[in-house]
């Protein structure tokens, strides 16, 4: 063991040390992975390096094949030296694709790539473009490459038409196929196990934009366009006859796109009950569906991904509906006692557990100040926003998206502003106090002196400790008595579930 770890600093004093070499010449990088990579069974190797140093604060890696309810594993043993990062991942124990992610007030990065037990990957980010170099680099760049010469999916939405939607998206499926035979033969990749694993991956992408034309799924689409006419909708033909028990094969849990497109599957098409999304009456009906036609690890994914997905909704903000889900969670602690979920599930009984929940002293009064310098406290803040609801946003100056949701469609907040009496109360949790003033008067036309705070002692303070803050962007919203609603609400952008969130607040003051 004292071996091993000692060949993993050595790589990162070598990474670290020798970053103009190492930018000059990827020989000796290679040689590093192929001297060392050999002594450690079932482990990943991921280095970058970085011309902007505030993108690995925020840098994750999700792992595809974990079944985690978040579906996503984030690794805290990252070591970060000047403009070098350096991660060991003993997770991987087989072929799969993971994402990295990097953000910062400069741009967003990700990046796609095929790992296998005992790869080293090599990263730079520079120029705001992230690439993989070193060995593999062809495989790990292909993503990359794939977007950028064929656009994404989401930039040929619905328009009206929804068969000349599933023209758009097989048109595009079908040139994703070509792009991906075309590449694999020019860079000389040989891989079976990464060729079988992208085609799959592209054709569960597909699936997952076929069923999904828009957020609320096609069924209502379908409905809509089909209500007065004569002839029936044929789905056979739209999907190409698939068949649930096509989607029964435990190997594919491993792709990210498998299990958001079987999701879909189940809540946007072959769960058909016509009881209003995100009521206890569906989420039943979905258990059922779920429970009569999937058993093992399929199931297990279909039932934790039905808890994310409505807690991500906002289910459990009436007292009838907290009551259930926490039945619901616990029926299914009892069926899975040794579930990948178990940490995620107990954050969402945590949050369910600060229903109607007000703050005490200590986090009412912690201190913040505003970019004049004045000390506030959220006590404060709710003393003069009484019969109020509050929605309290957690962001920082360099994370891409808590900007993108503050800067989004402020109409839209504003309308909830007059009509349900909405107040927007942003705390950044930067830890650089210039960087924050700086990103305020960019940000001028949304954020003031009024609404926009810089909290002390950021992540670490009584507030976000009781709340619990350990991501970004973050929601909470309280009611117009200062008692907490949802501790982890849906993002702004979700228009349609965020202002039924909001509705069902200010119905609940009137009875």
């Amino acid at each position: 063991m004292k071996l091993i770890k000692g060949i993993f600093f050595f790589i990162l004093l070598v990474f670290v040390g020798c970053s103009k070499q190492r930018t000059e010449s990827n020989n000796s990088i290679t040689q590093i992975e192929e001297n060392n990579v050999k002594q450690k069974k079932g482990k990943v190797i991921i280095m970058g390096k970085t011309d902007d140093i505030d993108a690995f604060k925020y840098f994750n890696v999700y792992n595809h094949s974990s079944l985690s309810i978040s579906m996503k594993n984030y690794y805290k043993d990252i070591k970060v030296i000047k403009d070098s990062l350096f991660l060991v991942i003993d997770s991987i124990t087989n072929s799969q694709l993971i994402n990295i992610h990097a953000s910062s007030s400069k741009s967003s990065y990700d990046g796609q790539l095929f790992v296998s037990p005992n790869d080293t990957v090599v990263f730079e980010i520079k120029n705001k473009k992230l690439k993989f170099i070193g060995k593999k680099a062809n495989q790990n760049n292909f993503y990359a490459s794939l977007f950028d010469s064929i656009p994404k999916y989401n930039n040929y939405s619905y328009n009206g038409d929804i068969h000349d939607y599933k023209q758009n998206v097989d048109l595009f499926y079908n040139k994703k196929l070509n792009f991906l035979n075309q590449y694999v033969k020019d860079k000389g990749i040989n891989s079976a196990s990464f060729i079988s694993m992208v085609k799959l991956d592209l054709k569960y992408q597909r699936l997952y934009e076929l069923i999904k034309p828009k957020e609320n799924g096609l069924i209502p689409i379908v409905q809509n366009e089909y209500n007065n006419k004569e002839e029936i909708f044929d789905f056979e033909t739209y999907f190409g006859n698939i068949n649930i028990d096509d989607y029964k094969n435990e190997d594919h849990l491993k792709l990210l796109s498998f299990r958001s497109a079987l999701f879909s599957l189940v809540k946007n098409y072959y769960e058909y009950s016509d009881h209003t999304n995100y009521s206890i009456e569906k989420l039943e009906a979905e258990r059922e569906f779920i429970e009569k036609n999937f058993k093992g690890k399929i199931k297990e994914f279909l039932i934790t991904s039905l808890i994310f997905n409505y807690n991500k909704k906002g289910f459990g903000r009436s007292i009838n509906s907290v009551s259930y889900f926490k039945k619901f969670i616990n029926k299914f602690e009892k069926e899975y006692p040794e579930s990948s979920s178990k940490e995620d599930i107990q954050i969402i009984k945590d949050e369910l557990a600060l229903y109607n929940f007000e703050l005490s002293d200590l986090p009412l009064d912690a201190k913040f100040v505003n970019n004049f310098g004045d000390t506030l406290t959220l006590r404060k803040i709710f003393a003069r926003s009484t019969k109020r609801i509050k929605v309290v946003d957690f962001w920082a100056s360099w994370c891409s998206p808590c900007i993108s949701e503050i800067m989004d469609d402020k109409s839209f907040k504003d309308r909830l502003l007059v009509e349900n009496n909405v107040e927007w109360i942003y705390l950044s949790i930067d830890e650089n106090y210039q960087k924050w003033i700086e990103k305020n008067k960019k940000m001028k036309h949304v954020l003031n002196f009024n609404n926009s705070f810089f909290l002390l002692k950021g992540n670490k303070s009584s507030l976000a400790k009781s709340l619990k803050v350990s991501w970004i962007p973050r929601y909470v919203i309280f009611n117009q008595e200062d008692k907490i609603v949802l501790n982890n609400a849906p993002r702004p952008s979700d228009k349609e579930n965020f202002e039924r969130i909001i509705d069902n607040i200010s119905n609940n003051s009137l009875n």
